[in-house]
């Protein structure tokens, strides 16, 4: 496979399209995979499996380094001290977008959006003995005990904390009826709520369908104008009466430093977008309830520029200062 990409490229120059001579012998030697998140949660879970692909793909090492600290801003200083020459990528998600809003270092045009995986759906889930059935019965318990209940969730101004902002104000909760608990990965917010830590977790599939199946977990509602295969009796929150804007899901891609050239883009996510067809990724996607959403960096660039203003929406309503 390499060796097509090799040519490729090679091609193209040969009709004229001038390509940086890096482009032509990319990639060069071992690929740094950095992550914002800690080991374990669905992030990290999912860039392995694409690792381990990519390494065979490409017939060079694939190292995957966790640097999660500040919500992104540590695995985005990595990537700021980066070559652009494709062999230092990074995760991305939408949490990194709350923290480009509080940073004053970087922002959206910091690094380069070469490409997204999936799209991976919020659901909320409590334990069985939580007295909390349904979206419904959560909204009740809320109004009628102001400030008892939290949700836990991944970091500030997160993805998931825009989301659960999204379902509250459609259900008219308001400001302090129900506490937001950050924590530095969505894995350990599902511990924390598992532990009764928390009342609520807002995260995915993948962390919770093992608990749901063991019945330490219920699904009460999904953010999907679908319901989710893996939890047929969870409501959408249209169903459940609480309309939200269901474009607003997590998304996994990756990124490269800024000023990566495009041919070397191309070339690192052709490959990405071959391994992600793999029977093995295949059934990862289906068993976790991902939604199969490939974009290339162009594509790409321009959805994660309006989710951008989405989240600058969002974050100025939690009132959370953007810098």
């Amino acid at each position: 496979m390499r060796a097509l990409m090799k040519a490729a490229v090679l091609a193209a120059a040969a009709a004229g399209l001038t390509a940086p001579v890096a482009a032509q012998d990319y990639p060069s030697g071992d690929i740094r995979y950095i992550l914002h998140v800690k080991p374990g949660g669905a992030t990290d879970v999912m860039a392995r499996r694409l690792a381990d692909g990519l390494q065979k793909a490409l017939g060079v090492n694939v190292v995957v380094e966790n640097r999660d600290g500040g919500s992104g801003a540590r695995q985005m200083a990595q990537l700021a001290r980066a070559k652009p020459d494709g062999q230092t990528i990074g995760s991305v998600t939408a949490s990194h977008l709350g923290m480009f809003l509080q940073s004053n270092t970087f922002d959206a045009d910091s690094v380069t959006w070469a490409c997204n995986m999936v799209l991976d759906p919020y659901l909320l889930a409590v334990r069985p003995d939580s007295g909390i059935d349904s979206l419904a019965d959560l909204v009740k318990k809320a109004k009628a005990a102001p400030g008892e209940l939290s949700v836990a969730g991944f970091g500030e101004a997160s993805g998931g904390q825009v989301a659960w902002q999204m379902f509250a104000d459609s259900a008219k909760l308001g400001d302090g009826d129900i506490n937001w608990v950050p924590y530095s990965s969505v894995g350990d917010a599902v511990v924390a709520t598992l532990g009764g830590h928390n009342d609520i977790a807002i995260a995915y599939t993948d962390l919770v369908q093992q608990h749901v199946k063991a019945g330490t977990l219920k699904v009460i509602g999904v953010m999907s104008t679908e319901r989710l295969p893996k939890f047929p009796d969870a409501q959408t929150y249209a169903e459940a009466g609480y309309p939200v804007d269901t474009t607003w899901q997590q998304f996994r891609g990756i990124v490269m430093p800024a000023e990566t050239p495009a041919e070397i883009q191309d070339a690192l996510c052709g490959t990405v977008q071959e391994v992600m067809q793999t029977p093995e990724m295949v059934k990862y996607i289906e068993d976790s309830d991902l939604v199969p959403g490939f974009m290339g960096h162009e594509e790409f660039t321009e959805f994660v520029h309006a989710q951008d203003e989405a989240a600058k929406t969002w974050t100025a309503k939690l009132g959370i200062a953007s810098n």
